[in-house]
């Protein structure tokens, strides 16, 4: 029932909030800050790290892709993989306007 296109774009989705929530809290706790600081701080408030957040909050479906493919659920893993392409042109994009406004 799990393999499912669908079900891997959602996982993909939440998958990479999950890793963007993980990314805060352990800059958080490397950096003696909180959460809120970093998502205020860094994710609301610099243009420099938009690339390097979202490349970090998608490398989570990375691991949930080669769990999906260990369990040969294809169409899951297909789903994953989609949400990974459609963020590499975001991160492209990020990188290109570094340092400039939204």
């Amino acid at each position: 029932m799990a393999d499912r296109f669908w079900v891997g774009l959602l996982a993909g989705v939440l998958g990479t909030f999950f890793g963007g929530v993980l990314l805060g809290l352990y800059w958080g706790w490397a950096n003696g800050s909180s959460f809120l600081y970093f998502y205020e701080e860094i994710v609301l408030g610099s243009l420099l790290y938009r690339d390097s957040i979202l490349t970090a909050s998608t490398l989570f479906n990375v691991i949930l892709f080669w769990g999906a493919n260990r369990l040969e659920w294809e169409r899951l893993a297909q789903g994953l993989l989609a949400v990974i392409l459609i963020t590499v042109p975001f991160v492209v994009y990020f990188q290109a306007t570094a340092g400039t406004s939204w």
